[in-house]
């Protein structure tokens, strides 16, 4: 999951000849010519000229970004914030009707008092979350979506499951579009899920083998009364990125990769 895409800081300078500012300062006034001279060998020197602070702080808000999991729905940042990075993650959105959003209350409400709280964004991943240049999007969301065409579209039940191995399918057409990216593949033996809350810290050996029956007991009572909510429609997945999502159709096409 750890990803660092970096540019080197460095870049090309320009050449004397090259220097807009030089050229300007000595057609204006050729007794410039000196002074122009003297700066660059300075430059040359390793002397730099001080930059004014109102450009030192231009790109720079100043603040370092908090990485605080009660924003973030208890997740934490598995790689640091670099300025031009995109945090990119693909997945299928799921929107739960009244009747999903009361059993997911009554399930949080069994594991009282245990302070889990619900997931804001239920979707089901279809990869990690990756750290991507700004300028890969495009080509990404391109490559995604000509994968995603050629693959059948189906429903998929909330445990979550498919006929056959569609999952592992999309899985892999987004592993070999992050191929070409060096971004990491997705978990080798991925344990499709939608989670539906969340809690700080490791609880699990706090919940009984009682309480885990009873949840249970909760789900398989709901799906028995309503069962509607074993299945839901997969139109598309989302590419989200940044604060942005892109759109990734399931539909059938015929066509290159």
């Amino acid at each position: 999951m750890n990803c660092l895409v970096q540019y080197s800081d460095s870049e090309d300078e320009l050449s004397d000849k090259e220097d807009p500012d030089y050229i300007g300062m000595k057609r204006k006034n050729p007794t410039n010519f000196q002074v122009c001279t003297e700066n660059n060998k300075k430059l040359r020197s390793g002397e730099f000229l001080p930059l004014p602070d109102s450009i030192k702080t231009l790109f720079s808000s100043g603040k370092k970004p908090e990485d605080n999991p009660e924003v973030h729905e208890g997740i934490i940042r598995s790689f640091e914030h670099l300025e031009g990075n995109w945090a990119t993650h693909i997945g299928v959105s799921y929107d739960p009707d009244e009747r999903m959003i009361e059993l997911i209350d009554e399930l949080l409400k069994c594991l009282r008092p245990l302070e889990f709280k619900p997931m804001k964004d239920l979707h089901l991943s279809l990869s990690r979350t990756v750290a991507i240049r700004h300028h890969w999007i495009q080509p990404l969301t391109d490559r995604l979506r000509r994968r995603f065409k050629l693959l059948p579209k189906t429903f998929l039940s909330l445990t979550v499951s498919a006929p056959g191995d569609i999952l592992q399918q999309y899985t892999k057409a987004v592993d070999e579009c992050f191929e070409e990216y060096k971004l990491p593949k997705y978990y080798e033996n991925p344990s499709f899920h939608i989670s539906i809350g969340w809690c700080l810290k490791d609880v699990i050996p706090q919940i009984s083998e009682e309480t885990l029956n009873k949840l249970q007991d909760l789900v398989d009572n709901a799906m028995e009364e309503y069962p509607e909510l074993r299945l839901f429609p997969v139109e598309e997945a989302i590419c989200k990125s940044g604060n942005k999502q892109f759109p990734l159709p399931l539909s059938d096409f015929t066509g290159d990769g």
